[in-house]
């Protein structure tokens, strides 16, 4: 076979390393990834492909931006929880800040404690004994403040408004809304009465146990005016004796000055029979509670059981 000129491979293709017959390389030559001819004006424009560390810098982008969607979900999941312990921290705080508001604040509170007290106004001037001696309860219904009574010898003690709730819950309050007037000095109730009832300090009891004064008598708890316990004595401004509890008793007594006020009669019967038809009573225990202070002492041998 004659040798082959072509430099071609006896398949029809060129031998690769083989030169044609202007002596260059048969064998095509890569374009430069830098450079290329432009096909217009000769220009050459630069081709840039990525560097090898664009990859890289994905990867460690999207990591990133994987790794704050993890923190963002992971602070959102503990955010939550610690949202309703602050809400339940707040709750209990604001309980807590209620109820030693509550008890800071002076009795009766205006529009929500209900209380009742029994009075009586004792008369040495009354002919009789026991209830004769007591002026027949007042009758006025007025109720401008939420102190008052019914005319069934019980005060009723709800305050509407702040001047009459709290240190401001008087006995003046109940003396308006019953359009009378007591005081050391005298007892003028001219609104029911015919004639109308005036008793003054200084004059003789008609009873002959000698110049009348007026004081007022108050037990903390209606059982200690029932079973003899001895009342506080006011003789001074008794307006602005405050109501301090459910269920007290107060008497205004028109006496000698020689008179023993714990040897009066209670006021009568049936205005404690009404106290305990309108407020919740209160279980007495000789034994246990002491009758003179606060119904809350306990004696020796119960406080050791106690214990």
């Amino acid at each position: 076979m004659a040798d082959d000129t072509t430099g071609w491979s006896e398949k029809g293709k060129r031998t690769p390393g083989d030169a044609d017959g202007d002596g260059k390389s048969a064998t095509p030559s890569r374009p430069s990834k830098r450079q290329a001819t432009s096909s217009k004006g000769g220009e050459s424009s630069i081709v840039r492909t990525p560097a090898s560390d664009d990859a890289g810098a994905r990867k460690v982008a999207k990591a990133a931006a994987t790794a704050g969607q993890r923190d963002v979900s992971f602070a959102s999941r503990m955010g939550f929880p610690a949202l309703i312990a602050l809400i339940c921290l707040l709750g209990i705080g604001v309980v807590v800040y209620a109820r030693s508001t509550r008890d800071a604040l002076a009795e009766p509170v205006q529009n929500l404690d209900h209380w009742h007290a029994v009075y009586g106004v004792y008369n040495c001037n009354a002919t009789g004994e026991g209830d004769a001696k007591f002026l027949p309860g007042f009758l006025s219904t007025q109720d401008d403040t939420g102190i008052h009574s019914h005319g069934d010898g019980v005060m009723h003690i709800h305050p509407f408004f702040e001047l009459s709730s709290g240190d401001n819950a008087q006995v003046r309050h109940w003396m308006s809304e019953m359009n009378i007037e007591i005081t050391p000095e005298r007892i003028s109730v001219n609104n029911q009465f015919d004639p109308p009832v005036e008793l003054a300090a200084g004059q003789e009891c008609l009873d002959g146990t000698g110049k009348a004064e007026i004081k007022l008598l108050r037990w903390q708890f209606d059982f200690q005016a029932t079973d003899g316990g001895e009342p506080d004595v006011i003789t001074e401004d008794f307006g602005l004796v405050q109501f301090q509890n459910d269920r007290e008793v107060f008497m205004f007594a028109y006496v000698s000055e020689d008179t023993d006020v714990n040897e009066l009669p209670p006021p009568p019967a049936d205005r404690f029979e009404t106290l305990n038809n309108v407020s919740s009573a209160i279980d007495y225990n000789p034994t246990q509670l002491n009758p003179i202070e606060t119904g809350v002492d306990l004696d020796d041998a119960d406080a050791e059981a106690d214990e």
